[in-house]
């Protein structure tokens, strides 16, 4: 091959010159493409990512089949051949040859689904080339739910807290094309976009993310929020326990009564205003799979767990009032 190789982008069709500039040697750059890959031997990639939270379910990646077999009818198509692998929460899998054997078995083990692997490998025959190319398309999909719960347990019982929710910045859609033509791969790729937008999405309330992004303070918040109460009321207290003609004995029993008044206030802050910022960061944003009943289990399972740790935030951040409003009730009882 002639040392240099220009590509012509005008507004007519993309030609590429072999040699140089008095060369009169021109190819379409498809035939390029399919020149550099016939002789490597090597293919391209083209790779996007997702962060959103989505709700699979089979009839989404029925319509992910169909709108492959829809977009490649204007491409002379030698194989078109499916691979579904399955990945269980059991640390079982499965992987199924067809899109009617997955319909017809995914759901049989009775386990809840951690994520799937969709491959297709595509022979396609260019209208310029005289040769087959291999397209090989990788989806893969991650229940975030599956992966969540099972840190969860992992973690259940450990002396710290690891926020749940700082997971969520880990993709959970991961799409792939190894190609000849780019073109070909572009066209791929906008339809694998366009059927993932149209996949069901998940989100939590904007006022719930706000107040995550804050939990650490509650520890805090909480413990010193109390302590300043305690002092207060201390104070207002001292002004009929111990006034000016009170002996040394009374202000001595004061004191101590107020010191260790003050110590369970903070512990009793502290330890509210921890369990409070533990379960707000076990809430995150479900996506998941649900192709069967165990799916369904599993996901129900985790929405109970998210509810009962938001009602316990709930719980921390009243009785926390209570313990301020019953002690400013106390004060004003003793005070007159």
């Amino acid at each position: 091959m002639n040392d240099i190789v220009t590509i012509n982008n005008n507004d007519q069709e993309e030609v590429v010159n072999l040699g140089g500039d008095n060369a009169s040697s021109q190819i379409s750059f498809q035939l390029a493409q399919d020149f550099y890959n016939e002789i490597t031997g090597k293919s391209e990639n083209l790779k996007e990512f997702s962060r959103d939270s989505f709700i699979l379910k089979l009839h989404h990646i029925e319509q992910l089949h169909h709108l492959l077999e829809q977009s490649t009818e204007q491409y002379n198509v030698v194989s078109f051949i499916e691979t579904y692998s399955v990945n269980y929460v059991n640390d079982c899998s499965e992987r199924f040859s067809s899109l009617a054997k997955l319909k017809l078995q995914v759901g049989a083990r009775g386990a809840a689904i951690e994520d799937i692997s969709v491959q297709y490998k595509l022979l396609i025959v260019l209208p310029k080339t005289q040769r087959p190319q291999e397209y090989k398309i990788h989806i893969n999909l991650i229940s975030r739910v599956a992966k969540m719960e099972n840190m969860r347990s992992e973690l259940n019982g450990m002396p710290f807290a690891v926020p749940l929710f700082q997971f969520e910045t880990r993709k959970v859609a991961v799409f792939s094309i190894d190609y000849v033509d780019i073109s070909v791969a572009n066209a791929l790729m906008s339809v694998i976009k366009g059927w993932f937008n149209s996949v069901e999405k998940n989100e939590i309330s904007k006022v719930t993310k706000l107040i995550r992004s804050y939990s650490h303070f509650l520890p805090r918040l909480f413990k010193y929020g109390l302590l300043g109460l305690a002092n207060y009321y201390v104070y207002k207290a001292s002004q009929v326990f111990v006034p000016a003609t009170a002996d040394i004995n009374a202000a001595v029993v004061f004191i101590l009564m107020s010191l260790l008044t003050l110590f369970v206030t903070f512990q009793l802050g502290s330890y509210l205003g921890k369990k409070a910022e533990r379960n707000l960061d076990s809430i995150y944003e479900q996506s998941y799979i649900n192709f069967s009943g165990a799916d369904e289990n599993f996901v129900n399972i985790s929405t109970t767990k998210i509810k009962n740790s938001r009602n316990r935030v709930l719980a921390s951040l009243i009785g926390t009032l209570i313990l301020g409003a019953g002690g400013s009730l106390l004060a004003y009882l003793i005070t007159g």
